[in-house]
């Protein structure tokens, strides 16, 4: 089976991963961890497969690869969330034999930001980022529910103020990313991705962006289908 479901037996927790159809073959595979978008929060472990199952049996990657569920509570993966993730690749080193010295992360739209979040948070953690589709600014008037006091002024520099991109740069400079964007996405708009890609680049670091003439929001399958993404992502090794 592709897909089976690991359970946190601390937490009492379920959650998917994929391992590949040679894994038995592989020594000490490297994680992925695919962090999803807001469509897919709940209390269902399945729903983080949404729309991206198929590539991921498809493209039979030599790794196995995490999908962490973000509950209704939350809005993205800080918090509780964040550590549910990080508890996640725990159990799978435990449980699978994974490699933890090897682990990039991947995501889309709510995923994709929380990605960046992730990686300024744990700097030295993760080897490279696929984004796909990143927002990059928090709307709501209050702050996301049961962020934790000691987060505030990150969150605040990094998807609040009018220089979050230059914030958000500094603070992953250190770690590859690919984005991979439409270029008519509305609820994430693509120019901010550009913004972030040249604050980037102003730092010395080599982002890669990947732009979908006339795609909207909904890119996720083409993204992970984009030519040579995860040859790049296992390149940073």
């Amino acid at each position: 089976m592709p897909f089976q479901l690991l359970r946190d037996e601390e937490n009492q927790y379920e959650f998917a991963v994929f391992t590949p159809e040679n894994f038995g073959s592989l020594n000490q595979a490297p994680i992925i961890v695919f962090l999803h978008g807001s469509g897919e929060r709940g209390w269902d472990p399945g729903l983080p497969l949404k729309g991206n199952a198929h590539v991921f049996e498809n493209l039979q990657l030599p790794a196995v690869v995490i999908f962490p569920q973000c509950d209704s509570n939350h809005r993205a993966f800080y918090g509780e969330m964040e550590k549910r993730m990080l508890r996640c690749i725990d159990v799978t080193v435990q449980q699978l034999g994974a490699c933890a010295d090897k682990m990039y992360l991947a995501g889309y739209s709510m995923g994709g930001s929380s990605n960046l979040w992730i990686a300024a948070k744990h700097p030295e953690k993760f080897r490279a980022i696929i984004c796909i589709a990143p927002g990059i600014t928090w709307m709501g008037e209050e702050p996301p529910p049961h962020l934790p006091e000691e987060d505030m002024k990150l969150f605040e520099s990094m998807f609040v103020v009018s220089n979050r991109t230059e914030n958000i740069a500094k603070n992953v400079a250190s770690t590859p990313i690919w984005f991979l964007q439409g270029t008519e996405d509305e609820p994430c708009p693509i120019e901010e991705t550009r913004e972030l890609v040249n604050d980037l680049r102003k730092l010395n670091a080599q982002p890669k962006l990947t732009e979908y003439e006339g795609l909207d929001h909904e890119t996720l399958t083409i993204g992970l289908e984009e030519e040579g993404l995860f040859p790049w992502l296992f390149s940073h090794a």
